[in-house]
């Protein structure tokens, strides 16, 4: 992905340099001082942006109680990134059930105005009966996009009708495959695209009814996230090149 002797300060400018945006995993072990936010937006170009997972105290300890305060605080740093910041996940635990509804429902009444907001559960009971009608009930009067991820929790056909009904205008992509899968994260080491190719399907299908669509690969879904965000760009045949210093034949070996 980056050039020989390329050093970490200069892997967020090189990889913006051909993606539009980027999924930060740091913020969900606390919210970034300001200083942070400000040097990560100026090494990016405008038409970047960062989408920023919500503090693990929030989501996963206090799991969306008595959270305003911290939520607020929150809020206030991921601003600081103005037209640059794309939205904010709440990824919530694996054992975040549906019995817990009332607490989604309270928390999204009091989500700050003004991010993209998006919510992923991991838990399949969310999808069936009155919990999913209570959860789409409460995410589409706020506005929040339910996330739709590629990953061993939910069933992809599930995730697949998700997406094709959206909640919000926006919409939040996930393609995260299972946890340690893959040991070297170099070059793709698995044929996704047949999945690839039932996203693409479904993107197509919910675009009239959105006005955005952002989307993060894992390094665990094929092997190397950024050859899997190829993949979808080229099934959906959006124009992409390769920046000119990247030698492209050792990225598809």
């Amino acid at each position: 992905m980056y050039d020989a002797g390329t050093r970490p300060e200069g892997y967020l400018r090189d990889y913006a340099e051909e993606f539009a945006s980027v999924e930060v995993d740091s913020t969900f072990y606390g919210t970034p001082q300001p200083e942070r936010v400000l040097r990560w937006a100026a090494q990016v170009p405008d038409r970047f942006t960062f989408a920023l997972k919500l503090p693990r105290e929030i989501t996963h300890e206090r799991r969306l109680l008595a959270a305003r305060t911290e939520t607020e605080a929150f809020v206030a740093s991921a601003r600081l990134f103005g037209a640059k910041l794309e939205a904010i996940l709440i990824q919530m635990p694996p054992d975040f059930e549906a019995d817990e509804i009332e607490a989604v429902e309270a928390f999204v009444r009091t989500l700050p105005a003004g991010p993209r907001w998006a919510l992923e559960l991991r838990d399949a009971s969310w999808f069936h009966g009155d919990a999913r009608r209570r959860l789409r009930d409460a995410l589409g009067t706020h506005g929040v996009a339910l996330a739709a991820t590629d990953a061993p929790f939910v069933p992809r056909e599930t995730m697949l009708h998700e997406l094709r009904h959206p909640t919000a205008s926006h919409a939040y992509v996930r393609w995260t495959g299972a946890v340690d899968t893959f040991q070297r994260f170099d070059a793709l080491a698995a044929d996704r695209s047949a999945e690839i190719a039932q996203w693409a399907d479904a993107i197509r299908d919910a675009a009239p009814q959105l006005t955005r669509l952002a989307g993060y690969a894992n390094n665990q879904y094929a092997g190397f996230s950024p050859g899997t965000i190829r993949m979808v760009y080229a099934a959906l045949r959006v124009p992409h090149a390769l920046p000119h210093r990247i030698a492209q034949p050792s990225l598809f070996d």
